[in-house]
């Protein structure tokens, strides 16, 4: 018996009474709770809208809604949530198209018992996985991952971010630097606010006059006392971006500020102390930097002792599937709009593409797309256009792969299921991320499948 998050419902939607006590029983015998009923369908969305669930338990024959439409629409806007389809039909074709829209189980009427808590427990199964998964990304909400190289990189950030020594972030324009940079504030447990000062091109006057600020009357122009964004920082972070454009001169101060944490501001004669976490950020690899002459070596070693990395979004091709639901959702619901659906064509055409502007450019292509979008799918027209790719790389719709599935007799679910699942991991290489795509269901729902799946079809 496995217990579910006892602030998560299990949803049940059924308009036979009979049947909703049946579940209420099985459910509160089995130690799962609470449960949540609707006996039409039109209630549901707008529910989960506003509330998490831990599953959907669905009945397909619902008096004011079609249950399979309703079913898309919850894949489609809540990917991650299990949907557990009930029917009193027994079509095989039917249930081929539940699973491959993206139900998590699908059992007929009249229930078995057993059967509908084990497929209870997988659900659930699968709602620990997504949990687990966000709870390894905590407190990093923003960070959008799963890729084990950046899982790494997230526990490095919880284990330095109470050293009290400075954190340099290195990573290519639009890896996500800034997001690091307040991961790592956020598991300091600094109390203070996190102070971003973005330094290219800043000479030495104004990096000293910004950062440090002023009395009055330490130059012709100070009219008035200047408080530094240094002293702003105070209790929190201050995060220092594009480190390697920094002056000479600038850069002693900066080590003066790490090392002493200590600061003269412009026209003061009496020293003043910061208690503010230092972090930096660079595009440019600090080796060169140094070896170059534009980076002091004191500074450089001072700076070493935590070093992220983020690798580019090449190389972590796996999270692109993720990053495409996620910037789609965000900028539907920042846009104000409904959110757009997208073919599976679009994940496999962004993966072919080597994003030399990283997260940021990805975020760009879907912002424009959902801006411009008024119905139906979301274009690839848009994307195509800024993917930089050689044309024969760039198929159609039309010109994708015709999939064609054998069998020898009658299938049953579990083989269809099986060979449908065998079948999306070959045309993907065996990338599950990919795959998961394709079949139009989480990559964690994919993993609890191949955990399960039959040995021979």
């Amino acid at each position: 018996m496995k217990s579910n998050d006892a602030t998560l419902p299990v949803v049940v939607v059924d308009d036979d009474r009979e049947m909703l006590q049946v579940y209420r029983t099985l459910l509160k015998g089995h130690g799962v709770g609470p449960m949540v009923v609707f006996e039409d369908g039109n209630a549901l969305v707008p529910f989960l809208r506003r509330e998490d669930a831990a599953a959907v338990v669905l009945d397909l024959a619902l008096p004011t809604v079609n249950g399979a439409e309703l079913l898309r629409n919850l894949v489609e806007e809540f990917p991650h949530l299990p949907v557990l389809i009930i029917t009193g039909v027994a079509e095989i074709g039917q249930a081929v198209a539940c699973m491959r829209a993206g139900a998590c189980d699908y059992l007929l009427k009249p229930l078995d018992n057993a059967t509908f808590l084990c497929a209870i427990d997988r659900a659930l199964g699968i709602t620990a996985d997504e949990t687990r998964l966000r709870n390894r990304r905590m407190p990093f909400p923003d960070i959008v991952t799963e890729d084990r190289q950046m899982l790494k990189l997230l526990k490095r950030v919880q284990a330095i971010s109470h050293s009290g020594q400075p954190v340099l972030i290195t990573g290519e324009t639009g890896v996500g630097k800034e997001l690091f940079a307040e991961a790592v504030h956020r598991c300091s447990g600094k109390k203070g606010p996190m102070v971003t000062v973005n330094v290219a091109g800043v000479d030495d006057a104004v990096f000293s006059d910004t950062l440090f600020g002023h009395r009055k009357g330490a130059f012709t122009s100070a009219q008035e006392h200047r408080e530094g964004l240094i002293r702003r920082a105070s209790g929190g972070t201050l995060f220092l971006d594009e480190i390697g454009d920094l002056s000479e001169s600038s850069q002693v101060k900066l080590l003066r500020l790490i090392q002493e944490h200590e600061y003269l501001p412009l026209g003061s004669d009496t020293v003043a102390k910061s208690d503010a976490g230092i972090v930096v950020a660079t595009n440019r690899e600090p080796k060169l930097l140094l070896e170059q002459g534009r980076l002091r070596e004191d500074l450089f070693y001072r700076l070493s002792c935590h070093r992220i990395h983020i690798p580019p979004l090449r190389e972590r091709k796996g999270d692109i599937s993720m990053l495409l639901e996620h910037f789609v959702t965000l900028a539907a619901r920042e846009m104000g709009k409904a959110k757009p659906w997208y073919p599976v064509e679009l994940s496999r055409l962004l993966q072919q593409y080597h994003f030399p502007g990283n997260v940021r450019e990805l975020q760009a292509m879907v912002y424009d797309a959902v801006a411009l979008h008024e119905k139906g799918a979301l274009s690839l027209n848009g994307f195509r256009s800024r993917i930089d790719l050689p044309p024969a790389e760039l198929r159609t719709d039309e010109e994708q792969e015709v999939v064609t599935v054998t069998f020898n007799g009658f299938p049953s679910i579990k083989q269809a299921q099986s060979q449908l699942i065998s079948e999306a991991l070959r045309m993907s290489n065996g990338n599950q991320g990919e795959a998961a795509t394709l079949l139009g269901i989480s990559r964690q729902a994919l993993n609890n499948r191949l955990r399960r799946k039959p040995t021979s079809a």
